[in-house]
């Protein structure tokens, strides 16, 4: 592990120890779990962003033709 240093705002610092206390683990370890969820959640919207984007181009690519 690297060990790093942040400023938080003092609402944040407050969240945080509040949050870190009431699930029984550090403030490093609260600090971890939220980024891991942050990069999970970010790495899942890309993904759906990337389906979302070959689905619309997908839509009329399948057309039938009209035989009159």
């Amino acid at each position: 592990m690297i060990r790093t240093q942040i400023q938080l705002q003092n609402e944040q610092i407050n969240w945080l120890k509040k949050f870190a206390i009431e699930n029984n683990i550090s403030m490093s370890q609260a600090i971890r779990d939220i980024i891991e969820a942050y990069r999970v959640h970010s790495e899942r919207k890309r993904e759906l962003t990337v389906k979302k984007k070959k689905a619309l181009l997908a839509v009329g690519s399948f057309a039938t033709e009209d035989k009159d």
